[in-house]
């Protein structure tokens, strides 16, 4: 694919395709991976939580080092 305009089409089936689910503790057997995985996302709505379940799923998720407090998204509303 290329970044021209309209170019978004796909002539070609995909090329390869994943034969195993990643595991995101298979080689990595620490506390802190086994504490990132027993984490429980509670109080955020449920895209954030998505989003979050998805970072600890494929290793992409990292504890904050201070705490933070989560700030519901705010109803925009149009006149």
């Amino acid at each position: 694919m290329s970044c021209q305009r309209g170019n978004t089409g796909r002539n070609r089936k995909q090329k390869y395709q994943n034969a195993t689910t990643f595991k995101n503790n298979l080689y990595d057997t620490s506390k802190l991976t086994k504490d990132i995985n027993s984490i429980e996302h509670k109080g955020v709505c449920e895209r954030c939580k998505q989003v979050l379940e998805w970072k600890v799923h494929y290793r992409k998720y990292k504890p904050l080092t201070t705490p933070k407090k989560w700030s519901a998204k705010k109803n925009k509303q149009t006149f």
